[in-house]
């Protein structure tokens, strides 16, 4: 369970995801809060910013720098999930071709079936980190690495993955659980282009498009 936004342009959402984080009246549980440590990625094409802490984002006075390209993540780990600022979301991933892709997730997917597809022992890492390895591997077609990664969801597969060098980002939307909390809305606004998770439209002026479930949007 957390809340992400992936965006490129001149839109600042960093306000409204630790507001988000702080109190969600969507989360299907009686915590409503994202405070399991939280994380971003601001990149252009000549330099990446990465920064992950285990802190609850409110709590971090760490601002996102404003660049062309942005991934934040405020993290609600499953039960029995590792904690700490290592198991942050954005994850990173080196591909063979010399790309890297940064990728942040909310919902579950299953971490023992996805390791054993991959010949790893999921012991110590979260079940996001071992989807991003699956998608890595599988990075070299996005539609079909994502389709793949449908066989192993639990309750969503809600994806921000963003790319560096070229600064190619993608959202995509599955989930099993509750639309108001699991949906992504689509947000333009000038020339700007943003996908955010569901809570953080009431913390923005923005309105958004609502993706439908088992929508790929690349941008």
């Amino acid at each position: 369970m957390c809340r992400l936004y992936i965006s490129k342009g001149s839109i600042d959402l960093s306000n409204a995801l630790k507001l988000a984080a702080k109190y969600d009246p969507y989360m299907p549980s009686d915590r409503k809060q994202h405070g399991d440590g939280w994380g971003f990625v601001a990149m252009s094409q000549r330099e990446f910013f990465y920064y992950k802490s285990g802190l609850p984002a409110w709590e971090d006075p760490t601002v996102v720098p404003m660049r062309e390209a942005v991934l934040a993540h405020a993290r609600a780990a499953s039960p029995g999930e590792p904690v700490g600022p290592a198991h942050s979301h954005p994850y990173m991933a080196h591909l063979d071709d010399g790309r890297i892709i940064f990728v942040a997730h909310n919902g579950s997917v299953d971490k023992k079936a996805l390791a054993a597809e991959l010949g790893i022992d999921p012991t110590g890492y979260t079940d996001s980190f071992v989807l991003t390895l699956f998608l890595a591997k599988n990075w070299g077609n996005p539609d079909k690495a994502v389709e793949n990664a449908m066989r192993y969801v639990k309750t969503a597969l809600n994806l921000a993955v963003l790319e560096f060098p070229s600064l190619r980002a993608y959202a995509y939307t599955y989930y099993r659980g509750p639309r108001e909390y699991y949906a992504m809305y689509l947000i333009k606004e000038g020339g700007a282009v943003a996908v955010v998770s569901s809570t953080l439209l009431r913390h923005i002026e923005y309105s958004g498009e609502e993706l439908k479930s088992g929508t790929l949007l690349a941008f």
